[in-house]
């Protein structure tokens, strides 16, 4: 898998993905809109401008130069944080473990940077798939913020974690040793 920049001819491709509201909160948060559409998408591909830019957005592709998903990565670089955002993956493509390498990718991304000490992310605490995946890459659950998203009548909770450089360094990707804990404790719930 390698990591494309996310450019104007994808937002017809990633704009299908979505069918509804909740889709795109699922994915981008509660600031968007659905229909999710050019304009939406102009703005976050305009962060990604410049010699170090604010907000990098990518759609992956597999070996064959099949898109993927769509991944984001934000920055605070005056306090070492970036942050995963606006994780999918193509509806063709779920339930093949393809969220794992892509995220393994994107934290490659930002550890590359020698400033960078902390990586995290938000995840709704009912999406227990994109939570395991979470975890065994290494992220830690640092809270919740309850009730945190309103989603038509709906209210859902906020996961968030975050994996430091010297945790990510210290795990092999590969061996999955990192505790399920917390994404055992919230599919029981």
């Amino acid at each position: 898998m390698k990591l494309t920049p996310f450019e104007k001819h994808h937002y017809a491709e990633l704009c299908s993905w979505f069918a509804s509201l909740a889709d795109v909160v699922q994915w981008g948060g509660p600031a968007l809109n659905y229909p999710l559409d050019a304009a939406q998408l102009d703005s976050m591909v305009a962060e990604s401008a410049g010699f170090r830019p604010n907000r990098n957005c990518w759609m992956p592709e597999d070996d064959k130069g099949n898109i993927v998903g769509h991944v984001q990565l934000a920055f605070d670089r005056k306090n070492g944080v970036a942050r995963i955002e606006r994780v999918a993956i193509s509806p063709t493509r779920r339930g093949r473990g393809l969220a794992k390498g892509m995220v393994r990718l994107v934290l490659a991304e930002a550890f590359a940077d020698p400033e960078i000490e902390r990586v995290e992310l938000n995840v709704y605490t009912w999406n227990t798939a994109a939570i395991r995946t979470y975890t065994t890459l290494g992220f830690v659950l640092e809270g919740v913020r309850r009730s945190s998203a309103k989603v038509e009548e709906e209210r859902w909770d906020t996961a968030m974690m975050a994996v430091l450089r010297a945790e990510w360094q210290a795990t092999s990707p590969e061996c999955g040793c990192v505790s399920n804990d917390f994404a055992a404790s919230v599919s029981t719930k």
